[in-house]
């Protein structure tokens, strides 16, 4: 009876495959209920993977950590890198610009929550673990990147600066409304502060 039923339950991911399964527990993990209560057996647990799987991949916290937070990066740099093409079909900029850095978050998906709230304490951890920092670097850079050129085509004549504005603009507005559970109108108030860089009014 115990075969039957492990036979008829779904194959588990090898591979590749099983190391992203193990990553996306760490960020589901650290999304419930933060970073301190991520080891390797709890990320084996949710993952429901055998505990030496973690360690074969991971060998400390800190490396489940990093490459939880490279995950979340590489996958949210990819997708700014869409923008950049679409800004090539005629669409206004600045909307791009605003969905660009507000994309990440909708409140409707508690999966897309719960990946947000995993992203931004996992950038807190940054200030506590230096090897977080390089993919913090990198994935801000990729952000002033894509937003400063999309500001540039709406007319921006310091689009580094005005990207870092409204980029921080937006991270705090995010992080009130993970906080508070408000569902106020961000894309509103971040497209004024996006005119109001572009035109110096």
């Amino acid at each position: 009876m115990a075969d039957a039923t492990t036979e008829s339950r779904t194959p588990r991911p090898r591979g590749a495959a099983r190391r992203e399964a193990l990553l996306e527990a760490v960020l589901k993990i650290v999304g419930e209920v933060g970073a301190d209560a991520v080891t390797h057996r709890r990320v084996a647990e949710v993952a429901d993977l055998p505990l030496a799987s973690t360690t074969y991949y991971f060998e400390s916290k800190e490396h489940l950590l990093t490459a939880a937070l490279e995950l979340a990066a590489e996958r949210d740099i990819a997708r700014l890198h869409e923008f950049s093409v679409d800004a090539g079909d005629g669409a206004d900029p600045l909307e791009l610009a605003v969905a660009a850095v507000l994309n990440p978050i909708d409140e409707t998906l508690p999966a897309r929550r719960g990946s947000m709230i995993a992203a931004y304490a996992l950038l807190l951890e940054a200030a506590r673990r230096p090897p977080l920092r390089a993919v913090v670097r990198r994935w801000t850079d990729a952000y002033l990147a894509a937003v400063g050129l999309l500001l540039e085509a709406a007319g921006s004549t310091a689009r580094a600066a005005d990207a870092e504005l409204l980029i921080a603009a937006a991270d705090g507005l995010l992080i009130e409304q993970l906080a508070t559970g408000d569902r106020g109108e961000l894309s509103l108030r971040l497209r004024r502060l996006a005119t109001a860089l572009v035109t110096g009014t």
